[in-house]
């Protein structure tokens, strides 16, 4: 990852090493940190260690907001533990621009460049259940020239394989799902691509009661909003933010025609943004975005509260019997996969 902070003609820029559920298991006072400092998002720890010319690592936690900066942290690679909230960030020696101080100062001219993968934007993938409506959501997709990978109940079994980072972005519709755990290998996967190669993520419920019951511990940094209930009705969604490419060919105000379980209650979290309210919700959003801060990095993500093809009791919706619902949804991707 390039972070790269420019003021006029002050340009400041560093190569970073990311490893997200990391961090340092610290035997000594030399890699203990020399600064902890809130930050909102992990841009701003990753530009906190920019700003420190000392500063060799960063370790970032979304649940707390809390950045530390460590310097001499050389002997201590090895001494690296999983934590699932947590990501470490280590400079790449010889990256800083300007170079870090030394004894001898020489004129040089620098240029930090990064190489990435070019991911074909109109890729998914679709992680959900075993339901025949996912069949329905992937000819939706293809309609508009979005090709997705999907196997059946993957959204429990995706493994990392294949790789989250050579899709333009991640789907997941927990379904029928809801309550098991994805592997780690998985969760990593995709985090991993949201964060470094500028895949896109858009989520349904139930992820939010995934989070809630202590599952999918490692996605929660795109979670975007709580929850305390659900329920099955048709629902209202009215939107905020004037002109958002997600609401394209969809009326200001819309109610679904047919049935869905949705979320209730939910708070904003992780600098998303309401991008439509829900009259049913409780006050929760009913759609949630957020932009990203570096487009060539990392991947915008999209948080939807209602439980797409879930069917429990009344809920009715199959991707094909909603033509509102379906049209939020192809646009959502899409923004999500930076194609509008």
């Amino acid at each position: 990852m390039l972070i790269v902070q420019s003021i006029e003609e002050n340009i400041q820029s560093v190569q970073m090493s990311v490893m997200t559920g990391y961090r340092f298991s610290c035997t000594n006072t030399t890699c203990l940190p020399f600064t902890n400092t809130f930050a909102s998002y992990i841009l701003k720890c990753q530009m906190a260690c920019l700003a420190e010319t000392q500063c060799q690592a960063a370790s970032f936690n979304p649940s707390t907001s809390n950045c530390q900066l460590f310097v001499n942290i050389s002997n201590q690679i090895g001494n690296i533990v999983p934590d699932m909230n947590t990501i470490t960030m280590i400079t790449i020696a010889g990256t800083r621009v300007p170079s870090e101080p030394t004894a001898t100062t020489t004129a040089t001219s620098t240029a930090a460049t990064t190489t990435r993968a070019t991911v074909p934007k109109y890729t998914a993938l679709l992680l959900s259940d075993s339901g025949g409506a996912v069949q329905n959501l992937i000819n939706l997709l293809q309609s508009v020239g979005i090709n997705s990978t999907y196997s059946s109940n993957n959204v429990r079994y995706y493994n990392g394989t294949p790789d989250a980072a050579t899709f333009g972005v991640v789907i997941i519709v927990t379904g029928t799902s809801s309550g098991y755990d994805m592997t780690t290998n998985g969760q990593q996967s995709i985090l991993n691509a949201q964060q470094n190669n500028a895949t896109g993520v858009v989520l349904t419920e139930w992820e939010a009661f995934q989070f809630n019951n202590s599952l999918w511990t490692i996605l929660r940094p795109l979670q975007l909003f709580t929850r305390s209930s659900a329920d099955n009705t048709n629902i209202t969604m009215n939107l905020t933010i004037p002109n958002h490419p997600i609401w394209n060919n969809l009326s200001t105000s819309f109610t679904s025609t047919s049935i869905v379980s949705y979320n209730k209650g939910g708070s904003l979290i992780n600098n998303g943004t309401i991008l439509a309210t829900c009259s049913q919700c409780g006050g929760g959003p009913g759609v949630a975005v957020r932009p990203s801060s570096i487009p060539a990095t990392i991947g915008r993500v999209v948080h939807i509260a209602h439980a797409g093809h879930y069917t429990s009791g009344v809920a009715n919706f199959n991707w094909t019997n909603d033509i509102n619902l379906s049209t939020m949804m192809v646009n959502a991707v899409k923004w999500a996969a930076n194609l509008i």
